[in-house]
């Protein structure tokens, strides 16, 4: 898979259940994919995450796990607009939050 993504937010130290980004109300227009968004783990521990309108937090037994080195991309349909996300870790890990603006896959 090729990736580029716009980061908009890098959150660090992450082992609390801790709001990481909210996505905007509306789709800016500078955005080549303004509802493809990556979130990208870069720290030591797995990070969990959790997502939607009304998330309150993530936990580590039942929450989305990015693997060290890992990103995830939710597609236009699966990310609404006012969108919070949430993460956890067991360890330390470290969220980049952006918009993808050229994702495919070989």
């Amino acid at each position: 898979m090729a990736l580029a993504a716009a980061y908009q937010t890098t959150v660090t130290n992450i082992t609390s259940s801790t709001p990481l980004y909210t996505t905007a109300t509306a789709t800016a227009a500078t955005f080549g994919y303004g509802r493809d968004l990556v979130i990208t783990n870069s720290g030591a521990s797995t990070l969990f995450v959790s997502a939607g309108p009304a998330a309150a937090s993530a936990v580590t037994t039942s929450s989305f796990g990015i693997p060290t080195g890992g990103s995830i991309v939710l597609t236009q349909c699966q990310v609404p607009a006012s969108t919070i996300i949430y993460g956890v870790s067991s360890g330390t890990a470290a969220a980049s939050i952006g918009y993808a603006s050229v994702v495919s896959v070989i």
